[in-house]
């Protein structure tokens, strides 16, 4: 493992189980690209810069390995995912399942106060815009929140938790997307979102579901476009020598 994953290891307060914290920090140093994609987890390594035994170690990399932000192979190793074409279909797929559900129940049960909840991201939004400090990772975390809300909103649990369990794969996809094809976003999704909000308000399903789906076509045509154009593959794909796999450690 590289020396700036090494620097992304700290102690953790000890309020939850050891592989809670280990699980949490690693997250989060994969999602704000410390780790890499592609790059190999070293069980030991990880143990030695964080002064505890692999089993904690162990047991996190099983709780990100569910979430689909690590992948184990057997005898080679765990590495950071790397999402292929496959894996962007997939989840822009049940991202829009899960979100177009969300609008039928935020236009059927949700009040108006509770549609300001997004009306006031949007706002943070555009605000943020002549600041010089909203970086592309600030508008990424603006985006899935808004989403996050749409969800919540809807009152439908199931969707919410749905949301929750594919939430941390489409913040991967959208790091790799940043660092294979870095297009600056934050304008457009301003207007989206915008749009969005108004055809919820209106309470126009039709409008709202058209909208939804234009925003997320949009996002994937992007992402497909940024992992084509960089011809990406798995870090290991069928049979390899160990050493074929250095050049993603």
């Amino acid at each position: 493992m590289t020396d700036n994953s090494d620097s992304a290891l700290q102690t953790m307060p000890f309020s939850r189980t050891l592989s809670e914290q280990v699980a949490s920090q690693l997250r989060r140093s994969i999602l704000n690209g410390q780790l890499k994609p592609g790059q190999r987890i070293v069980e030991r390594e990880i143990a030695d810069g964080m002064r505890l035994s692999r089993g904690p170690i162990r047991d996190a990399l099983k709780l990100l390995e569910n979430e689909g932000l690590v992948v184990r192979y057997a005898h080679r190793g765990t590495f950071v995912a790397w999402l292929t074409l496959h894996d962007a279909e997939e989840i822009y797929s049940m991202r829009e399942a899960i979100e177009m559900l969300a609008v039928d129940y935020t236009i059927k049960c949700a009040s108006d106060a509770q549609m300001a909840e997004l009306d006031q991201i949007v706002n943070q939004m555009e605000q943020r815009l002549s600041t010089t400090d909203y970086t592309q990772d600030d508008a990424t975390g603006l985006d899935l929140q808004f989403h996050e809300v749409l969800c919540r909103i809807s009152g439908h649990d199931r969707v919410l938790s749905g949301w929750h369990s594919l939430q941390a794969q489409v913040r991967l996809l959208l790091l790799t997307h940043r660092i294979l094809q870095p297009v600056d976003f934050r304008e457009r999704g301003v207007d989206s979102h915008r749009r969005l909000v108004i055809a919820l308000q209106r309470r126009d399903i039709a409008q709202a579901h058209e909208t939804l789906h234009q925003h997320l076509a949009d996002s994937y045509e992007t992402m497909v476009s940024a992992i084509r154009s960089n011809n990406i593959q798995p870090p290991f794909e069928g049979e390899a020598e160990s050493g074929e796999l250095e050049k993603w450690a």
